[in-house]
């Protein structure tokens, strides 16, 4: 028996390297008993195609983050120790930030065409030193009567991409993956709430925030969400101050 340890199970999108956090591979089929007529068992066979797919934790030590580029139509190659896979698509792109933390950012991807299974060690290290931190990203906030929050402390940013596989006759891969609609949200927890429940619905916000290090240099792009305000929470505790939190969705496509 072989053990691997978590510096050995490097992480590949695309040919780049990325500093992972954890990661997670998982692959499923659904299959179903094929009876004839007088009870005979002739075996089982696949009634859905094979559910495959990767989701991942991740640092940027770049100015640049390649995950973020994949929320349209391109699809994606990778590795993760060793299994190689293709036709990846990127589901859900998500980045938490707080104060005095390294921002993580995390990923989530379908994968429809199957897996190389051939495991491998490698190592990689990543440059610690200048990742992006919650107490250096400011939060712009363009329409300030609609947020109330003066004094964030948690700030949780997605995109959610609808994926629609194609499937012919005769193949047992899609033909092709089409894009369906695509949601931004932007949520900020704080205190000093201000008018914070003078809510109507129909109000719209536009938030903006832009990871960076210590230094004031930039990590990833920069995230931003101009939609509609969708929800809006009160909450104390024994010893605690109110805090409030809301949320804003943008429907990209």
């Amino acid at each position: 028996m072989s053990y691997i340890r978590h510096q050995e199970c490097v992480l590949e999108i695309n040919g780049t390297k990325l500093l992972g956090l954890d990661a997670q591979v998982s692959a499923s089929s659904s299959v179903a008993e094929n009876r004839v007529y007088g009870g005979k068992m002739l075996g089982y066979e696949a009634v859905s195609p094979l559910d495959a797919g990767l989701s991942f934790k991740y640092y940027v030590t770049g100015k640049k983050d390649i995950i973020s580029s994949l929320t349209g139509m391109k699809p994606c190659s990778g590795k993760f120790c060793g299994i190689s896979f293709s036709g990846a698509y990127l589901t859900n792109y998500s980045v938490d930030i707080e104060p005095y933390r390294p921002i993580t950012f995390g990923a989530s991807f379908v994968i429809h065409s199957g897996y190389k299974n051939e495991t491998s060690t490698g190592s990689f290290e990543g440059i610690t030193s200048g990742l992006a931190n919650g107490a250096f990203s400011e939060v712009r906030n363009f329409n300030k009567n609609n947020i109330g929050l003066d004094f964030p402390n948690k700030i949780s940013y997605s995109i959610d991409c609808e994926r629609i596989p194609n499937y012919v006759i005769g193949h047992e891969y899609p033909q092709d993956v089409r894009l369906g609609t695509v949601y931004k949200r932007f949520s900020i927890a704080g205190e000093n709430i201000g008018n914070f429940i003078e809510f109507s619905g129909r109000d719209f916000a536009k938030i903006s925030t832009q990871p960076k290090n210590r230094d004031g240099i930039t990590r990833g792009e920069e995230l931003n969400c101009f939609g509609r305000v969708t929800s809006q929470d009160l909450s104390v505790s024994k010893n605690n101050m109110m805090q409030g939190q809301i949320e804003v969705m943008e429907s990209v496509r």
